[in-house]
Order: structure tokens, then sequence, then C-alpha cells
């Protein structure tokens, strides 16, 4: 086995998976002291693992009074880890790989796994399983994947919020710039919203915030209250601060995590078996 290097952060086995769930061999591993009365976290290299365990992508090692585990190689987007710490999800995430006409991610890889998807879906709405929910709405176009989702997992209906040009209905509508800077209109049908209808947001991400901010002008201005807002990140944008401080938010994005998608590179990209070109646009 390759020798194991430093990285600036450390966790015990049971986090490893769960906070940095692809990382690569030659980069990193953690491991806890277990005959430790404090469970001192260690760093360490590695010459030789004689009793290796391969479990789905993972590497386990265990050696005299420790335990860790390590991604070799990029996950699989079907493959369920039989380890799943909170968000692991996240790793299934893919990089760009065409250049700055595109967002600087996909996110939607991680909706092809069974798993990471209800995995997904489960962490958004629990901050909100005690709140009073009238019905969901999602923001065209990926919205629309995560907002049925917990439309359909909360049993509740689903409002989508669309991009000009698609409603053959009467509609309001609200300008706005989206995350490449573009003037952009969106339209939300007039015969749902009423007033104090409790409404669920959603989409899959937040980078300048434009698009979020418009979806709830459209909401507030028929009556409606936004009862909060569900996404997969918040980059540290101020309209993303914006938001946060307005509205109760549920992400996936540990906070240990959060500093890697305000720079638009995953350390789980490493794992990806790609160029990855160096592209400065983002993903709302």
């Amino acid at each position: 086995m390759q020798h194991l290097l430093k990285t600036a952060n450390s966790f015990t086995s049971s986090e490893l998976l769960g906070r940095v769930p692809s990382l690569t061999v030659g980069r990193v591993l953690c491991v806890t002291d277990r005959s430790s009365s404090n469970r001192d976290k260690k760093l360490i290299k590695i010459r030789d693992a004689p009793r290796l365990k391969r479990r789905s992508s993972a590497v386990s090692v265990s050696e005299a009074g420790f335990e860790f585990s390590v991604f070799a190689k990029s996950m699989d987007a079907l493959n369920i880890p039989a380890e799943r710490g909170r968000s692991w999800y996240l790793a299934l995430i893919a990089p760009n790989v065409k250049g700055p006409r595109y967002a600087w991610l996909d996110p939607s890889r991680l909706y092809c796994n069974q798993q990471a998807l209800k995995d997904c879906v489960e962490d958004l709405v629990q901050p909100f399983q005690n709140d009073a929910i009238d019905i969901i709405a999602g923001i065209d176009a990926m919205g629309f994947v995560l907002g049925a989702a917990i439309a359909y997992h909360l049993g509740k209906g689903f409002l989508t919020i669309r991009k000009e040009g698609h409603s053959c209905v009467e509609t309001n509508s609200k300008n706005y710039c989206d995350y490449t800077g573009q003037k952009k209109l969106l339209e939300m049908r007039t015969d749902v919203v009423k007033k104090d209808l409790r409404v669920l947001l959603v989409d899959q991400w937040i980078e300048t915030g434009g698009t979020m901010e418009a979806a709830i002008a459209l909401i507030e201005e028929q009556g409606g209250t936004i009862a909060g807002i569900a996404t997969i990140c918040i980059e540290d944008s101020e309209g993303g601060k914006r938001i946060k401080e307005k509205y109760k938010c549920s992400t996936c994005v540990p906070d240990h995590l959060q500093p890697q998608f305000n720079n638009k590179y995953l350390e789980t990209f490493k794992a990806f078996e790609t160029k990855i070109p160096d592209v400065q646009n983002k993903s709302e």
C-alpha cells in the first residue's frame, strides 16, 4: 500500500467515512487509539497493512489498537457503502469536466444512487419534522427533483416555480440574475398560493441567491409564508447570507466542509480520474 500522508484535518474512524468519504490512498490516514482512555486521534503513515478488508469501494484496515477506513477511489454512482456517516453522499458529487460554460459541479449524480437520494431527502426534511407545512415548492429545474421527492416523503402537494415561457396558465413573474449574471424571469401560477399558506421552498443549490430570492418574492407577494428553505448547499455569498439570516434553512453540508463548497472545489474531486478544468462559474 502507498504511504498515507498527513492532511489538515483529523477524524476518528467512525467519522472518517461520513466526513470525508472518498479520500484517496496516498493522501490521508486517520486512526483512533482504542486503548487510550481519552481516545486520542492520531495521524500515521503506513507502509504495509497485512489485514486488509475491502468493503464496497472502501479499504478498512485493523492494526493493533487502531482501526481506520479510507476510500481508495471515487465512489461508484450506484454503490451503497456499508458504512454511511452524515452527508456521506456528498462524495458522489461529480466535478465539471467541460469548462466554464457549465456549473462547477454536478450534484445530480447523487440522485442516481437510491440510498443517497433517500438519505439526502431525510437530512433536508429533518429540521422541519415538527413544523407546520402546507405545500412544497420547487424551483425550475433541479429543484423539481428534490422538491418532488420531499413532497412525497412528507405527504404534501408540490408546486412548480417555472422559468419564463413554460407556463400556459395565468402567472405572476419576477426578474432575477442567476449565478452567471444573466437576467432571467421566474413565473408562478396564481391559483395556488393564498394568504398564510405555509410553503417549504426547495432548490438544488444556492450560490448567489438570486434565483431563490425571486422565488421567495413570488410566494410572499401572493400572501404565502416561507416555512423554510431546503437545499443541498448555500454558499457563503451575500445573497446566501441574507437568506440564512431571514429564513429557517436546511442544507446537507456540514460546517467543516462548507469552506470547500465556498471555494468551489471539493477534496473528493481528486478521487475522480478526470482532468478538472479551472472553472469560476457556479451552480445555482
